[in-house]
């Protein structure tokens, strides 16, 4: 990635996407109900993965290509809205008190989100509307 610096000049920063995705995932996988003593020892590990990682010859595609990452809980489906559709998920490891206050902010600022594009007047639609590089001479099929 290029950006602009204060004195003009272009600075740059390189990044190894596969890398990326393997300390994404470990961070997924260091569980809320561990010490931070085993979370300390995981973060060893994966470090030590890490730089293993990177003095191998191997393509990095070929180890994430079929992973998709995925929740570490079960979530549930909470309607915030007056519409049925209107629903966001939680993680059903969190707190009765805690879920109360995260619902809570949610449905008092249930008018922020963006339900349906009619609700982001800001946003051009022309950004917004998808449309298919189809030749207008070509005949249906």
């Amino acid at each position: 990635m290029k950006y602009p610096l204060d004195d003009g000049r272009v600075g740059m920063v390189r990044g190894d996407q596969a890398l990326g995705r393997q300390c994404y995932e470990s961070s997924l996988k260091i569980k809320c109900n561990q010490t931070p003593v085993e979370q300390m020892h995981i973060a060893e590990a994966g470090s030590r993965e890490a730089s293993m990682a990177e003095t191998t010859d191997l393509d990095p595609r070929e180890e994430f290509q079929d992973r998709r990452v995925s929740p570490m809980e079960e979530l549930e489906s909470i309607q915030i809205g007056e519409a049925a559709h209107q629903t966001t998920s939680l993680g059903t490891h969190l707190g009765e008190e805690e879920k109360e206050k995260i619902i809570a902010i949610l449905k008092k600022n249930v008018d922020l989100f963006a339900w349906k594009p009619l609700d982001m007047p800001g946003i051009d639609e022309s950004i917004i509307a998808h449309k298919l590089a189809i030749s207008p001479n070509s005949k249906p099929v």
